[in-house]
C-alpha cells in the first residue's frame, strides 16, 4: 500500500527554524481534518478560523490557519508525527505521541481554545467541533 501522505511531503520543512528539532524528533506524518457543526452537529459551519498549533519546550507555536468551507471542513492538514515504527511494541505504545492544540473561532459562537487531539503517522485523525451560539439565538444567520 502506498502511504497516501508521502506525495504531500516535499524535502523542504514549511516551520520556522526553532521548530526544526521537534521536526526532525518527529519523521513520521499524519493528516488532521476538523469539521465544524452547530445544532446538535445537524449544520455545518463556514468560515470557521481553525488554528493549529504546538507547546514545544514550554514554547506554543502555530502551525497551521485556515478557515471553514461550505461544509464546515477544514481538510488534509499534514503534521509531524511519531514514526509508526517507534511505537509497534507495547514497551513503546503510545511513546513521544504528537498531540496538537486545535481553536476554533467563529464571531457568533463560543470559541473553542486550545483542544488538545493526538495525531498519528500515516493516519487521518477527524476531529468533530460543536459549536454553541453566543446568544443562543438561531434566527441571526449566523449558520449560512
Amino acid at each position: 500500500m502506498v502511504n497516501q501522505f508521502e506525495n504531500r511531503i516535499s524535502g523542504d520543512s514549511p516551520f520556522k527554524p526553532e521548530f526544526e528539532q521537534y521536526v526532525s524528533s518527529h519523521p513520521g506524518r499524519g493528516s488532521l481534518k476538523v469539521q465544524v457543526s452547530a445544532a446538535n452537529r445537524s449544520f455545518p459551519v463556514k468560515n470557521v478560523f481553525v488554528e493549529v498549533a504546538v507547546d514545544e519546550g514550554g514554547m506554543r507555536y502555530s502551525l497551521y490557519r485556515d478557515v471553514t468551507d461550505e461544509s464546515g471542513i477544514v481538510n488534509e492538514i499534514v503534521l509531524p508525527t511519531c514514526s509508526g515504527s517507534d511505537n509497534n511494541t507495547p514497551a513503546t505504545a503510545g511513546r513521544d505521541e504528537a498531540v496538537y492544540l486545535v481553536s476554533v473561532f467563529h464571531p457568533a459562537f463560543e470559541e473553542v481554545v486550545d483542544y488538545p487531539v493526538t495525531v498519528q503517522d500515516r493516519t487521518e485523525t477527524i476531529l468533530p467541533v460543536a459549536l454553541e451560539p453566543l446568544s443562543g439565538d438561531k434566527e441571526d444567520g449566523a449558520w449560512q
